[in-house]
């Protein structure tokens, strides 16, 4: 979850003139939860990432985190070179947004997910996004969602809430609809591990600033059927993350 919500943060900044030009992010989190699915094993993850924004509307980012998906290629007494997995992950992104009358918000651009060393995974992404006031909606597309990994294409849907509370408090609402031909074939590995079927994915999330720094706890959860993921990774989890705007 950390990734989407320093990403998001630095692609709405773009319609605020006021905001610099350059800036940057680093977070510590309990877990690194991409949609849903725990990308670290469950484990720690470190990431951050560097922003640029014209006062155009146009940005331009990247990102990184380690990784551990364990999934993709794992080991097994059947697959005794397995284990080869990607450990990091680094993201470059690029776009437009601008704010139209009354408040609406429109984001459009290019998300390519990228891990070194194990070219396979790489996906490119197109997006759109909308905001009103404090809601907010986006459509993901890729032809081909290969850090699943899958070579079908896939759509994810999402929209969101967030709300200020007293005392620098923040409260955030997310649900997401993953769906698509990389959801609809099993994918079958020595270690048990697929999708039959879409999914839903969702989560609420409490933050707190303080002294510059940013606390967050985040439960997050999937209807993902056991029998289609039998990983860990796929259980519902709270996430706790310390991050800072630098």
């Amino acid at each position: 979850m950390m990734k989407k919500t320093l990403i998001a943060s630095a692609l709405l900044a773009g319609s605020s003139a006021a905001m610099a030009e350059f800036s940057g992010n680093v977070a510590l989190a309990t877990d690194y939860v991409f949609r849903g699915i725990s990308q670290t094993d469950n484990q720690v993850a470190i990431q951050g990432g560097f922003d640029y924004v014209h006062e155009s509307g146009i940005y331009a980012g990247t990102w990184a985190s380690n990784v551990d998906p364990s999934f993709f290629n794992p080991a097994s007494p059947s697959n005794p070179n397995g284990g080869n997995d990607p450990q990091i992950e680094h993201d470059m992104y690029i776009g437009y947004s601008s704010e139209l009358a009354n408040g609406i918000g429109y984001d459009v651009g290019f998300l390519y997910y990228s891990y070194p060393g194990f070219n396979d995974a790489n996906t490119n992404e197109i997006y759109l996004k909308g905001s009103y006031k404090d809601f907010s909606a986006s459509i993901n597309y890729s032809d081909e969602l290969d850090f699943l990994p899958s070579t079908e294409s896939a759509w994810y849907i999402a929209g969101g809430y967030d709300m200020k509370l007293p005392a620098d408090f923040g409260l955030s609402f997310h649900v997401g609809y993953n769906f698509g031909d990389a959801f609809d074939v099993a994918i079958s590995t020595p270690f048990k591990y697929g999708f039959r079927d879409s999914y839903t994915d969702w989560s609420v999330g409490l933050t707190k600033s303080l002294m510059g720094i940013d606390l967050g706890l985040t439960y997050t959860d999937n209807n993902i059927d056991n029998n289609d993921c039998n990983l860990n990774i796929c259980d519902s989890k709270f996430v706790f993350s310390v991050s800072k705007s630098l």
